[in-house]
């Protein structure tokens, strides 16, 4: 008996929408937020009607299997038309109120306003559902797309760079390598006297200098295999000799150096390739604390762990901006007015050759690399 009279109750209701579905249309539309000159005004119509005809169909069968095709169709339209999901959510629930103050309005008794009022409470609620569903996975997968075109893009800029780096670093190489030659004979020919030997001194440490900017585009441009280096790499004990190597440095620039290093920890790779690792980082520290007012401190920490060795080198100059963060190991990124922006770069260039890691953090007071390195 009480399904026989819910049956009676959605024949009336259905009835109601059938002879409404004109008027219900045109008030929502009065009230639905729609970008300037869209270009699916029409077909935004015809998805107000075949709300309606979903609405009804819903009463009729107790089915709401059919609203897929709607909501998909409704999500890809208001997407093309550059519609915030607010507005489409808005409209939704604009539809939905124009359908109770209807139905509130009508010759129905309060028995079956009321069941009225909850069977369209469940289809609006399911029809809200699957729209914000089919809108945010529409939007997801052309942001996944536009997301794969930026990284191939990316890719084929730093192929195309990495080719102008290698071109660029060989053609300087081999010039540089006679000037070096002919100033080593110049230095035997000539006279030595203190100020020509502070003269020459000078120009070794420009082209040393030099010489480590061609390397690190060499590295960009293509890292040198490790297939014929590969050897059993003492980590600890590269460790102590690059700080050892650089300690001339940390006492001219008043730094204090600490390493806590547990025992030996090995790997397998190039140790050549490690220690540029090492020495692009203490370096960039160094620079970096060489404009540092207060105490200036250096920590390097070595840990095994399981079956990986944690290297951190950490400095208390200022932090990375926030906005250089998360780019900075991609090539030609750096906080240094004269900086090339390559030595983090080449840095997780060669991590990554050895499997490992590189991570970087940094906040008020500390700044951190992190290296982890697989272990033997």
């Amino acid at each position: 008996m009480e399904c026989s009279t819910q049956e009676q109750i959605n024949k009336k209701l259905a009835t109601f929408l059938i002879e409404q579905k004109a008027s219900i249309v045109e008030k929502w539309l009065e009230h639905v937020l729609l970008p300037q000159n869209d270009p699916f005004y029409e077909e935004v119509k015809k998805n107000g009607y075949q709300t309606i005809l979903e609405l009804i169909n819903y009463l009729e069968t107790g089915s709401l299997d059919r609203l897929n095709k709607l909501t998909n169709k409704m999500a890809t339209e208001r997407i093309e038309a550059k519609a915030d999901i607010g507005d489409f959510v808005h409209n939704i629930n604009i539809g939905r109120s124009v359908v109770y103050e209807l139905l509130m309005c009508s010759l129905l008794n309060e028995h079956e306003k009321g069941k009225g009022v909850l069977m369209m409470q469940r289809y609006f609620d399911h029809l809200l559902y699957l729209s914000v569903k089919d809108y945010t996975a529409l939007k997801d997968s052309i942001i996944e797309k536009k997301n794969q075109f930026i990284q191939e893009m990316h890719h084929d800029r730093l192929t195309m760079l990495g080719q102008i780096a290698a071109s660029f670093a060989h053609e300087f190489r081999n010039p540089l390598t006679s000037v070096k030659g002919f100033i080593y004979l110049l230095q035997r020919e000539l006279e030595k006297t203190e100020q020509s030997d502070h003269y020459f001194d000078i120009i070794k440490n420009e082209m040393q200098s030099l010489e480590e900017k061609i390397t690190q585009f060499l590295y960009l441009s293509k890292m040198r295999g490790l297939e014929d280096k590969l050897v059993h790499v003492p980590i600890k004990t590269l460790i102590e000799e690059m700080i050892e190597f650089m300690y001339p440095r940390f006492t001219e620039t008043n730094i204090i150096i600490h390493a806590d290093l547990d025992e030996e920890v090995m790997i397998e790779g190039d140790s050549s390739q490690i220690k540029q690792v090492l020495l692009n980082i203490l370096v960039n520290a160094v620079e970096e604390l060489s404009e540092w007012n207060g105490e200036r401190k250096i920590e390097v920490k070595l840990r095994r762990m399981e079956d990986k060795a944690e290297l951190s080198i950490c400095n208390n100059g200022n932090p990375i901006p926030d906005y250089l963060l998360e780019n900075v190991f991609e090539p030609f990124v750096t906080t240094k007015s004269l900086g090339t922006g390559l030595g983090l770069s080449v840095c997780k260039q060669i991590v990554e050759k050895h499997n490992g890691t590189i991570e970087v953090s940094s906040e008020e007071d500390i700044t951190c690399f992190t290296i982890m390195f697989p272990t033997l």
